[in-house]
């Protein structure tokens, strides 16, 4: 009877263990919180932190303000740190000027933002760079402030 209970614990220990691994995005755990406490979210299995509230540009601009520079060389430490070093930087920018326009700004934006982790040791066959213009806005443009939150990069993981 002990025997019977012993493996039951064992297969339950074993499928809880296996089901915290799989809901961290094929990350351990030490990865996955210091993640959650740079602000990345994890969604549909991937880890992506959307810059808008610690990095906004500017109006046509893809040059990260001064300021925003430490924070993104400390995130680059932290990452490198947990040997989280394959990333995806997707850029946006609001709905202003013609579309052709704006995904190449945005795509600046994404280099402008992985260039801050490739200075930082990032190896560049580890970076990929995506642009999405104004095509996946986080509110709507109807509004100065709003048009400044979609003018953003995100940062993803790849496992």
């Amino acid at each position: 009877m002990l025997r019977i209970i012993f493996k039951s614990l064992g297969l339950l220990t074993f499928t809880l263990i296996l089901t915290a691994c799989m809901g961290q995005g094929n990350l351990n755990y030490k990865q996955s919180r210091m993640l959650k406490n740079e602000g990345f979210i994890l969604e549909n299995n991937e880890w992506t932190l959307a810059l808008p509230e610690r990095l906004l540009f500017e109006f046509d601009q893809s040059s990260i303000p001064a300021n925003q520079k430490p924070r993104l060389v400390r995130l680059s430490s932290q990452l490198k740190k947990y040997n989280l070093d394959k990333l995806t930087f997707t850029g946006h920018s609001d709905n202003i000027g013609q579309s052709e326009y704006n995904l190449a700004l945005s795509e600046k934006r994404a280099q402008s933002v992985a260039q801050v982790f490739l200075d930082n040791g990032f190896q560049s066959q580890n970076i990929k760079i995506r642009a999405k213009g104004a095509s996946q806005p986080l509110v709507k443009n109807d509004s100065d402030e709003h048009r400044a939150i979609n003018r953003r990069v995100n940062i993803t993981i790849i496992p």
